[in-house]
């Protein structure tokens, strides 16, 4: 990985920047960006329906078949798009080659990391997201650029070094509270339709309609509902590609920032320059 190489500016971006280019980069990527989805989006949903259809209280399961399958794609997408930025084909069969190298190295880091997270999400304390901005660029670490598994922990702390946690935070505070919005505006749209075209009512008209408590039948959507988990699941997955990629672009920014890659490649630039006027 040489900043050379880099196909996109070594410039440093905001985050609306970085969401930008991330959406023209799923767009232009947007075929096998979609395989390495279908890889992963697909085995999750069908597995959340199966489960939820023959047994119960099904709603932390689906949150965890979500964290380990995400992870997954989190780590595939960084893999194939990490080589295409820096110059590489786009290849999905070198993300799922790079997955299997790392395999090990990957379980360990993500089986560490979503147990705080998931831990996290019951404790008023320590909330997710101050983990998931101290973590977000462990893909990064083990796919891109290949870090042992023992340096894993000393590039996440100096990642996080001098205001990068801060901008981490922020930039994920933002992105997952975009995620949110974009997957519960895509949940109540697939609820209207599946009501209107398929007369088969997802959350709303379930609700207005119920003839026992409110709470009840919340409780019972949200924990033993197939099609309400399935939908809910879905929706969490469709967003994904282009708020990951954000991350990712985030990531670049944080070493552009740290390592002063834009200085590098404008001294390059001029010393290119100096060479021809002097010839």
């Amino acid at each position: 990985m040489r900043v050379e190489d880099c196909t996109v500016s070594v410039e440093r971006r905001s985050l609306q920047a970085c969401v930008d280019l991330a959406i023209v980069f799923v767009r232009e990527t947007a075929e096998p960006i979609l395989r390495l989805w279908l890889l992963c989006a697909v085995p999750a949903c069908v597995l959340v329906w199966l489960l939820t259809s023959v047994l119960t209280d099904m709603l932390i399961p689906s949150i965890l078949i979500f964290l380990f399958f995400s992870a997954v794609f989190n780590s595939l997408l960084v893999a194939a798009i990490g080589p295409r930025v820096f110059g590489e084909e786009f290849s999905v069969r070198g993300a799922l080659r790079a997955f299997r190298r790392r395999f090990w190295a990957w379980l360990l880091w993500t089986s560490i990391v979503r147990f705080f997270q998931f831990l996290s999400g019951f404790c008023l304390f320590f909330p997710g997201l101050f983990v998931t901005a101290y973590t977000a660029y462990l893909p990064e670490l083990l796919f891109l650029e290949q870090a042992p598994l023992k340096a894993v922990q000393p590039r996440l702390t100096w990642l996080a070094g001098s205001g990068g946690y801060g901008r981490s935070l922020n930039s994920l505070a933002w992105l997952m509270s975009a995620w949110a919005a974009a997957s519960g505006g895509l949940f109540l749209l697939l609820d209207l339709t599946s009501s209107t075209v398929l007369n088969r009512p997802i959350f709303l008209q379930i609700l207005m309609e119920g003839s026992v408590e409110f709470a009840d039948l919340l409780l019972q959507l949200t924990h033993d509902d197939p099609w309400f988990l399935t939908v809910l699941q879905l929706c969490l997955w469709m967003p994904l590609p282009v708020i990951r990629t954000a991350v990712f672009f985030c990531y670049l920014d944080r070493r552009i920032r740290a390592e002063c890659w834009d200085l590098q490649v404008l001294f390059r630039a001029e010393a290119v320059r100096v060479a021809e006027l002097s010839g």
